[in-house]
C-alpha cells in the first residue's frame, strides 16, 4: 500500500484483507513508507521533511488502517503480517542483495530502463502537482519501483515458501512483464501477479440507479416490472451481442434487439441502469440493481447455481488462441508452467483456466474492460493464450497489427448463449423463455445474427 494513496480508505483495505485471506489464508502488508521517501523527494520536498512529515505518518495512517480492519475480522497476526520496512528490509543484507541485481538490470537494460521511468513519470504526472524537472524527478522516485521489485524477488527466501504473489487492484504492466522475463528473457516462477477488484467498483452508473420504484414492496421481479412498466437493464459491450457507443450514447447488438422487441410487446420502458463487469453480474441481480442482464452470458458451472438462464439463443465454439507466431499446441501449452492465460475475474476465461489449465499462470484484465482485451493481451505479449469464440477474434484480428489463431480445429467447449436472471425468478424466465422461443421458430434470432455479423452461420442455432 503506497503512502499517500487515497485508493486505500478504510472499506477497501477491509475488503482486500478479507478477499485473500478467504482465498489464501494468510497475506503480507507491504506499506513502502520507507521507499516512499524518494517519490517525495522527486515531488520537490526536502528529504527530511520527506522522510519526517509525509511518507512516516501516512504510512502510519495506512498500518492503523490495516490493525483496524485485522480488529474487525477478527485476524491474529499468524493470519495478517504487516511488514517493518525499517527493521526488517532496510539494512537486511539479503535484501541489498537484491537491490542491486534489480538496480544492475535498471542501468543495462534498456528496455527495463525504459519501462520504471515510464510507470514513474506516469505516477508523478498523475498527481497533478508542478514538477519543473520531470526527468530528474522521474531519475529519482524510480528508486520506490526498484524497491518493490527488490523486495518481491527477497520474499520467498525470506519468509521460507516456494511463491510469493503481488495483488493489487489493477494492472500493473511494468511488473508483469518482469516477472514474465519480457526484460532478461528469464521467467521467474517463484513470483506472481493477482488482481482483485473490490466488486463494486466494477459498476459503471449510466443513469437511472437511483430508482425509488426498485424499493417498492412487490412479489417478484415481474411483478415490480408490470407494475412499474420499466425494465431495468445493466450491461458490458460484448461484440455483436450488445454494444455501446459512449460519444452518441447509442445501443446497438443481437441483445438489445430483442430486449427492445419484448419491451414494446408488453409496453414496457426499458432503463438501462448500469455497466457490469461480468464477475459481479449475479451480484447486481441478487442486490436489485437490474431486473436482467442485457448482453449474452455462457451458463458455466462456476454461474449456474447462483443464478438462472433463458433458453439459449445461439451457441458459440469456443477455442484458444495465440499469437501467429506462438508455435505450441493446446496440450503442449498446457504443460508450459510459464505459460500465461489472459482471464478476466469470474468469466468464461476463468473458468476454463481454471478447470483445464491449472498449471498456467494467470494474467487478469479488469472487470470493465472491452470483451476482446484479453485478446489485447495476448497480441501485445502480456499473456500467451486466452478463449474466446471465431467471431470475437476475427473482429479483434480486423484491427490488431499482431494476428491471433486457434490452436485447433476443434472447440473446446461449445456454449449457450443466454439472458441470466436473478435465482428463483420463475415469472420473468417463463416470460422470457416463451419470446425466445418464438423469436427462434419464426426466423428473428438468425435474421439478427445475420444483420450484425454479415453470416447466418456465425453461431449454431438450433
Amino acid at each position: 500500500m503506497s503512502p499517500g494513496n487515497s485508493y486505500f480508505k478504510d472499506e477497501e483495505v477491509y475488503y482486500l484483507l478479507k478477499t485473500v485471506v478467504e482465498r489464501f489464508g494468510r497475506v503480507g502488508v507491504f506499506i513502502a513508507d520507507i521507499p516512499a521517501i524518494s517519490t517525495y523527494v522527486a515531488f520537490g520536498y526536502p528529504e527530511n521533511r520527506a522522510r519526517r512529515d509525509k511518507a512516516i505518518p501516512q504510512g502510519n495512517a495506512l498500518k492503523n488502517r490495516v490493525l483496524k480492519a485485522m480488529a474487525k475480522l477478527g485476524y491474529s497476526n499468524d493470519v495478517v503480517k504487516i511488514f517493518d520496512w525499517e527493521k526488517e528490509i532496510e539494512d537486511n543484507e539479503a535484501y541489498k542483495q537484491k537491490f542491486s541485481q534489480v538496480s544492475a538490470l535498471y542501468n543495462d537494460n534498456e528496455k527495463f530502463h525504459n519501462s520504471a521511468n515510464a510507470t514513474t513519470r506516469g505516477v508523478l504526472e498523475g498527481s497533478k502537482r508542478e514538477i519543473k524537472d520531470m526527468e530528474k524527478a522521474t531519475s529519482i522516485a524510480v528508486h520506490y519501483l526498484l524497491s518493490e521489485f527488490s523486495f518481491m524477488e527477497f520474499l520467498p527466501a525470506f519468509l521460507g515458501v516456494e511463491k510469493v504473489v503481488y495483488v493489487y487492484h489493477k494492472n500493473w504492466e511494468v511488473y508483469e512483464d518482469y516477472i514474465a522475463g519480457k526484460f532478461d528473457s528469464v521467467p521467474k516462477p517463484h513470483l506472481d501477479f493477482l488482481l482483485i477488484e473490490n466488486p463494486y467498483e466494477t459498476y459503471n452508473p449510466i443513469w437511472g440507479l437511483e430508482d425509488e420504484e426498485a424499493n417498492g414492496d412487490y412479489k417478484n421481479v415481474l411483478d415490480r416490472i408490470e407494475k412499474t412498466k420499466t425494465l431495468r437493464v445493466g450491461f458490458t459491450n460484448y461484440v455483436p451481442a450488445l454494444m455501446y457507443d459512449r460519444d452518441y450514447d447509442n445501443f446497438s447488438g443481437i441483445f438489445y434487439e430483442i430486449i427492445i422487441e419484448i419491451a414494446k410487446k408488453h409496453g414496457w420502458r426499458v432503463r438501462w441502469t448500469e455497466e457490469v463487469g461480468y464477475g459481479v453480474i449475479i451480484d447486481g441481480l441478487d442486490n436489485n440493481r437490474f431486473d436482467i442482464f442485457g448482453s449474452t452470458v455462457w451458463p458455466t458451472p462456476e454461474r449456474k447455481p447462483r443464478a438462472d438462464f433463458s433458453v439459449s439463443l445461439y451457441k458459440s465454439p469456443t477455442f484458444v488462441w495465440v499469437r501467429s507466431d506462438y508455435n505450441k499446441t493446446g496440450d503442449e501449452i498446457k504443460n508450459d508452467a510459464n505459460a500465461r492465460v489472459a482471464v478476466k475475474e469470474n468469466d468464461i476465461t476463468d473458468s476454463i483456466a481454471k478447470s483445464d489449465f491449472p498449471n498456467n499462470r494467470q494474467v487478469r484484465v479488469p472487470q470493465l474492460s472491452n470483451t476482446t482485451e484479453v485478446l489485447k493481451f495476448v497480441a501485445e505479449d502480456n499473456a500467451d493464450f486466452t478463449f474466446v469464440e471465431p467471431y470475437l477474434a476475427e473482429h479483434f484480428n480486423k484491427t490488431s497489427p499482431v494476428k491471433l489463431v486457434k490452436t485447433s480445429e476443434n472447440p473446446i467447449r461449445i456454449y449457450d448463449n443466454t439472458f441470466i436472471l436473478k435465482r428463483g425468478e420463475k415469472r420473468l424466465k417463463e416470460l422470457l423463455d416463451k419470446e425466445l422461443e418464438l423469436m427462434k421458430k419464426n426466423g428473428k434470432i438468425k435474421l439478427l445474427i445475420e444483420k450484425y455479423t454479415g453470416s447466418e452461420d456465425t453461431f449454431i442455432v438450433e
